[in-house]
């Protein structure tokens, strides 16, 4: 692929994805940017539709395996977009924030449902864009409004409203978020929500490898009452393992990377459990994690 003239401003250089994404796997983007604001990010986006160039994003790195290899693509990274407003009866924060530190400031600020999000890692773009929780709380139990730049190069700004969100899904997918808006409850009192986070801080200590380097759960659970996590300890898959990559021990809808794992070890030991997955209760499990390079971004 010819490198456009116009792209002068991205980084051209070899940047390492696998020092990027919590799973610690992964190849080289042709290109990556890093706007500071929505404006900035509208003119990445015209400018890769102009020259028909794949373009993907890049928030805290989290829930994502990246391929191995040279990707041909530009990768948008949020990192920069960290502006965090207070608000009486609204938080505005940009995609690049951290989430956990969100939550953390969410005891204090009365952000309902957040408290009970600790241990999720990633941006507050990226969380927002898969709707992450889980048993105790979610994203979209607090979420009101989203700004982004979709598929077009059109910034957008979208309220949100009970249902807009589903599980693992939102509707902006294959668009850029850029900042979200959450709202506060006065009801949401400091000793309330610290309560929540601490109950679901421990229950996640005890259930999941939060030390470990993992993409988090790699699949989606079948159904509301089907854990994928059950499904694949029951089919006694704890411990696989393919090069750096293991299923782990501790709970099994994680494959974490143990040494020097590649994207390929991943992806070997992702088909070995849907096999058996599938084999052993006549289930097919579907990934949580988003796969780079997607279809439509393959060179």
């Amino acid at each position: 692929m010819v490198l456009p003239s116009d792209f002068a401003d991205a980084q051209t250089r070899a940047v390492h994805l696998a020092r990027r994404t919590s799973l610690g796997v992964g190849g080289t983007p042709r290109w990556l940017f890093e706007p500071e604001d929505q404006a900035a990010c509208v003119q990445i986006v015209r400018l890769c539709l102009a020259h028909g160039v794949p373009l993907l994003v890049l928030g805290g790195g989290c829930n994502l395996l990246v391929e191995d290899g040279r990707i041909e693509a530009a990768v948008i990274a949020t990192k920069r977009m960290r502006t965090f407003e207070v608000h009486e009866d609204r938080v505005v924060v940009g995609a690049g924030n951290g989430f956990p530190d969100l939550v953390r400031r969410s005891l204090h600020l009365g952000i309902p449902g957040l408290p009970g999000c600790p241990g999720i890692p990633g941006s507050v773009g990226g969380v927002v864009f898969m709707n992450a929780g889980g048993r105790f709380g979610s994203v979209s139990d607090a979420l009101i409004e989203v700004e982004g730049v979709d598929t077009q190069g059109q910034p957008f700004r979208q309220t949100i409203h009970p249902g807009d969100l589903g599980y693992r899904s939102s509707p902006f997918r294959g668009s850029i978020v850029t900042g979200a808006a959450f709202k506060r409850d006065p009801a949401w009192t400091p000793e309330r929500s610290a309560a929540l986070y601490h109950k679901a801080m421990d229950w996640k200590r005890e259930s999941q490898p939060l030390a470990a380097r993992s993409a988090g759960c790699m699949f989606k659970n079948p159904s509301e009452g089907i854990s994928a996590g059950r499904l694949i300890d029951d089919a006694q898959l704890k411990g696989l393992r393919v090069g750096g990559a293991m299923v782990s021990t501790q709970h099994a809808n994680f494959i974490v990377n143990i040494g020097d794992a590649t994207a390929a070890d991943v992806q070997s030991l992702i088909e070995q459990v849907r096999t058996r997955v599938r084999a052993v209760h006549g289930v097919d499990l579907e990934l949580e994690v988003e796969v780079w390079p997607a279809p439509e971004a393959r060179a």
